[in-house]
């Protein structure tokens, strides 16, 4: 006749406690290895901040997507155009309102300035820096307050 086992409702309560602290140790050990173990973790608002040394990189700052451009380039030959998605990184908060009341007068700016380069231009060694610097200068000279930091290919097709 098989024996009859009973469990006392303190150890249960024991077991349980103990699986419990140990599940909340392995998820806080795992966080501390993969944020901030190894140097890399996240910052305040969620991106990605990487650290070596006593250089910290710089957190990206507030971003305005210009769009998704599609334009002829300057040829002698055959046709050509340009493909590619646009985003600017802006000094201030700020700044992305006016970028949004200004979104014609940005995408005509850049659009001349695409139309404006042809594909030798743009596959020289510092073809797209280049570009990239004559389309931050021409958006700043439209804003009042704030700045243009940088502007990022976000797609880029040469054909």
């Amino acid at each position: 006749m098989a024996k009859k086992v009973e469990v006392d409702l303190k150890v249960l309560i024991v077991a349980a406690a103990l699986v419990i602290f140990a599940t909340v140790g392995s998820a806080f050990a795992t966080y501390l290895i993969f944020a901030g173990g190894n140097g890399v973790g996240f910052g305040s608002n969620g991106t990605d901040v990487s650290v070596s040394g006593d250089n910290q990189r710089e957190m990206m700052g507030p971003t305005f997507s210009a769009g998704d451009f599609t334009v002829n380039l300057t040829s002698n030959g055959p046709t050509r155009f340009i493909r590619t998605g646009i985003v600017m990184e802006v000094s201030e908060r700020n700044t992305i309102g006016e970028l949004e009341e200004r979104r014609p007068q940005v995408r005509d700016r850049v659009i001349a300035i695409l139309r404006s380069r042809s594909t030798s231009d743009l596959n020289q060694t510092n073809g797209l820096e280049s570009l990239r610097n004559s389309i931050m200068e021409s958006v700043n000279e439209l804003l009042i307050r704030g700045s243009v930091v940088n502007v990022y290919f976000i797609d880029l097709v040469i054909q």
